[in-house]
């Protein structure tokens, strides 16, 4: 592939364009660096443009510089652009300028500077990926001043000269940096990954607590009859029990969030790195650029810090470009030795991305299909991850709740297992859904939407999960759409908990909190208004908790292959009754135990049940409940 005589023709074919289109242009003067055709340019640009004092007033500028390089990747790359004269801009920040959603592979040089042009004149901006939070919500809150100014770029004006405006504007508060990655366009999306089948983990039969007729024969049994007195009257039918949400599934899945959060963060650099996703997704090539790369990230972070405590320690604007080069003038040896670090760094990921390049046998475009594809890997893993520890938390509650380690296991399996896969395939899927969806200039709600109906799939995943662990279609319904409704509300007020809590790592983690706490809500809530009939312990070692009672046969015993188990009384039998949907009525039936079943202070061998009948197991007492 001969890349070198591509991007050199390129970069003439671009001096050329540019000699015609700004030859005599009256607000545009572009000067060649270097040889021709040249690599680099400083461009003057004579518009309005505004800035920010140090005492919070907004002041117009009409005249200001960049300068463009033409790097040894252009233009498979945007080429990279910095301002050198003051602005306040969504899309400008310490000499940087964010040209992602006005850059792409086909668009010229001379495109690329009209438009850098109507982005100082805010006739074109974005405040929804901005290198600049505090300037991208004052342009949010300010849009009645835009533009400001109105030249036409793409004619030389010789009779149009910027007028300047005057902005009283004061704020005092300080920036923050918030960088949001911008999609780049994807190809027509793939069919969803299809979900593995889920393991059965078999159980043992037997008496948990292997209770033998000799002891039970050794117990006093005291009559009931006294003991659940009053006991009707006393318990109260409520249809939502928050209690048992919040014992059953909010807590759990809220520390199934964090987890998966936590291990999401501290496997972001191994595990699930852009590196080891290149190598799933079979391009192995790309394996040393994405691992140079997160080393120059990693490096960068410790540069910025060391910047921003200077500028911090001496009451410096950080925003300021110009201070950057008066910090790297007064830097340590140790601070320089971070820069030289980073920049060795970047400098190694640039050649692997040249070397993998240049050493593809395919098009560009299917070049940068792998790139894109990597993009994709990435964020179905990490979405996997987190929906794996939602899932298999939210199992194990369910097995805890209903009394039983054995079914805790097999539960907490069962949602981690396809959790993890339908988790990755939201991911991959929400990935694909950003290109398509959200556009070159996304607002701020259809940002928040999409990324809403991307979480959405994983909050899905969940919910089934958790429905299989009792599978009826009513309650597999109401689980899925219950994890389906919290995981969107999570997913959507994620750009929103982006502008208040400003870092990145620390807002992702509250919006996955967020978002796992709404899927343990959603799930408990839907359930609990799903639910037919019910039990509620109000006697014994479980009084207060709430169990529902499903259609067909719910066994009771303090066994754990049933239903509901009384695993801490031993007066209760290995099996000791069921309790089954026969029409419309609920009939239970006492499966021969010495105790026996009581029912309204009456044993009883099979009986219909009604609206507040009290029941009692053993030491428990339970009142039934229906719609």
């Amino acid at each position: 592939m001969a890349n070198m005589s591509v991007r050199m023709r390129r970069i003439a074919s671009d001096w050329e364009q540019i000699q015609r289109d700004f030859t005599g242009h009256k607000n545009i003067i572009i000067t060649p660096v270097g040889t021709e055709p040249p690599e680099k340019y400083h461009v003057t640009y004579f518009v309005n443009g505004i800035y920010l004092l140090p005492d919070g007033k907004i002041e117009t500028l009409s005249r200001h510089e960049v300068e463009i390089t033409l790097h040894s990747d252009y233009p498979r790359y945007k080429p990279i652009c910095k301002i050198l004269t003051p602005i306040w801009h969504p899309n400008f920040r310490d000499g940087q300028i964010c040209i992602g959603d006005i850059w792409g592979a086909g668009e010229s040089l001379s495109d690329i500077i009209v438009n850098i042009g109507d982005m100082i004149q805010y006739k074109s901006w974005n405040s929804y990926s901005p290198l600049s939070a505090d300037a991208a919500q004052w342009a949010m809150d300010n849009r009645h001043l835009f533009p400001i100014g109105n030249v036409e770029l793409y004619m030389a004006e010789a009779d149009k000269v910027p007028e300047r405006i005057e902005i009283d504007l004061f704020d005092d508060e300080s920036e923050e940096e918030v960088i949001t990655e911008t999609p780049e366009p994807t190809p027509e999306p793939e069919p969803e990954p299809v979900p593995e089948p889920v393991p059965v983990i078999p159980e043992d039969d037997g008496n948990d607590f292997e209770i033998t007729a000799e002891e039970l024969a050794g117990i006093e049994f005291v009559p009931t009859a006294q003991r659940i007195q009053g006991a009707s009257s006393a318990a109260k039918g409520k249809r939502i029990n928050f209690k048992t949400i919040l014992t059953k599934g909010l807590l759990w899945a809220i520390i199934g969030a964090f987890l998966g959060f936590i291990v999401s963060e501290v496997l972001g650099s191994t595990l699930l790195s852009d590196a080891t996703a290149a190598k799933l997704a079979g391009h192995p090539e790309l394996v040393d650029y994405y691992s140079y790369d997160q080393q120059a990230n990693n490096a960068f972070e410790v540069v910025n810090e060391y910047y921003e405590d200077y500028c911090r320690i001496n009451g410096l604007n950080a925003e300021d470009t110009n201070n950057m080069g008066v910090w790297i003038a007064q830097a340590s040896e140790t601070e320089l030795t971070a820069v030289e670090k980073y920049l060795e760094l970047s400098d190694k990921a640039d050649e692997a991305l040249y070397n993998a390049y240049i050493n593809y046998a395919g098009s560009d475009e299917e070049f940068f299909e792998q790139v894109s594809s990597v993009t994709r890997m990435s964020t179905a893993m990490w979405s996997a991850v987190i929906a794996l520890f939602i899932g298999l938390l939210l199992g194990l509650g369910e097995g805890i709740f209903y009394g039983s380690g054995s079914k805790a296991a097999m539960y907490g399996a069962i949602g981690a297992v396809i959790s993890l896969v339908i988790g990755f395939g939201s991911g991959y899927v929400a990935q694909l859904m950003y290109a398509e969806l959200l556009g070159d200039d996304p607002t701020a709600f259809m940002s928040a939407f999409v990324r809403g109906l991307g979480w959405a799939i994983m909050g899905l995943g969940v919910g089934i999960s958790i429905g299989l662990i009792k599978p009826q279609v009513k309650r597999i319904v109401f689980c899925a759409l219950g994890g389906l409704v919290g995981a969107f509300l999570g997913g959507f007020l994620f750009n929103y908990i982006l502008e208040i809590v400003p870092n990145d790592v620390v807002s992702r983690g509250v919006a996955i909190v967020i978002m796992g706490m709404l899927i343990g809500l959603g799930v408990g809530l839907l359930e609990q208004f799903a639910k037919q009939a019910w039990l509620k312990v109000i006697r014994g070692e479980f009084e207060g908790k709430e169990y529902l009672v499903f259609a067909g046969t719910t066994s009771i015993g303090n066994n754990s292959k049933n239903s509901i188990v009384l695993f801490k009384d031993k007066l209760v039998a290995p099996h000791h009754c069921d309790i089954v949907l026969e029409g419309s009525k609920y009939v239970i039936v006492d499966k021969g135990t010495p105790m026996g079943t009581v029912v309204n202070g009456m044993k009883s061998e099979r009986r219909i049940l009604r609206q507040g009948d009290t029941i009692a197991i053993g030491n428990s007492v339970l009142v039934f409940h229906t719609k």
